[in-house]
């Protein structure tokens, strides 16, 4: 069932796992029609791109990613993603849960194909 969540603009989302199934995370699929958008969410969010292009804004930079292109977004990031032509791009959301050994972590933006490409601690 396609539904839309908050801040979605022409886009929807097939959820398949979420807190109502009792999981602690949240899993969909966001089918994105031209320039379409997803908002930004409190929780941390890793984005993959299967099909088509979107355009990652955060803090005033933009980041282009096509098939295979894939960022994780640290809880409570000001971001947006936008879709440059129809697109479909897989999502997780989850509450970050802190580890006092460990710093949090920061944006990573790459692409399947190319490797690590960039990072940028919090």
């Amino acid at each position: 069932m396609r539904t839309t969540l908050p801040g979605m603009k022409a886009c929807s989302a097939i959820v398949h796992v979420g807190p109502a199934l009792g999981a602690k995370f949240t899993e969909y699929t966001a089918e994105f029609e031209a320039r379409g958008e997803l908002g930004c969410t409190p929780s941390q969010r890793f984005i993959f791109v299967i099909e088509g292009g979107v355009t990652l804004d955060v803090n005033g930079k933009s980041s282009k990613l096509s098939a295979r292109g894939y960022a994780y977004l640290p809880e409570g990031l000001n971001h947006r993603l936008v879709a440059r032509r129809v697109s479909r791009v897989a999502v997780i959301e989850k509450p970050y849960q802190a580890l006092d050994s460990l710093p949090s972590p920061g944006l990573i933006i790459s692409n399947e194909r190319y490797g690590f490409i960039a990072s940028a601690r919090r």
